[in-house]
């Protein structure tokens, strides 16, 4: 018995995540693919206000935030994923988005990643970063990257 087609996605819940949608279901649907969709919840940094006896805003602990994200990525995947044809499969996980989505994808021998990119401009690009452009560098596996409109 072969092993299921895999395709990762991550999601972040914003509109360009959803540039990717049409590419997971149609791949999903041509391989017959077993759907895994992930989000990544960054550690809350804490800062010491600088003023002694300054207001402090309560942060949400990794715990609330992981179940905050496990409520968002049901409902994302009932409003966007929900003719795939089977359930995907979700996953939540803390840290660093490219570390873990790349991470994930190896443990579960992914076939395939579908990402979705924003098309930073060149400085927007090198201040800020790129998670997909460090998932493509280091997956083991295919990465699709779709730019979005935004």
């Amino acid at each position: 018995m072969s092993t299921p087609f895999k395709i990762v996605v991550p999601t972040d819940f914003s509109d360009a995540s959803l540039a990717i949608m049409d590419w997971v279901k149609k791949i999903a649907t041509e391989q017959k693919a077993e759907v895994h969709c992930i989000t990544v919840v960054h550690q809350p940094m804490i800062y010491m206000p600088m003023m002694a006896g300054a207001a402090t805003t309560p942060i949400p602990t990794t715990d609330q935030l992981s179940q905050l994200s496990q409520d968002s990525l049901r409902i994302f995947i009932e409003k966007h994923m929900h003719d795939l044809g089977t359930k995907p499969i979700e996953h939540v996980v803390v840290g660093r988005p490219a570390n873990e989505i790349v991470a994930y994808a190896a443990n579960i021998d992914a076939d395939m990643i579908i990402i979705a990119t924003r098309g930073h401009s060149p400085i927007a690009h090198t201040l800020l970063g790129s998670t997909t452009e460090a998932v493509v560098r280091s997956a083991s596996c295919p990465v699709l990257a779709v730019r979005s409109e935004e």
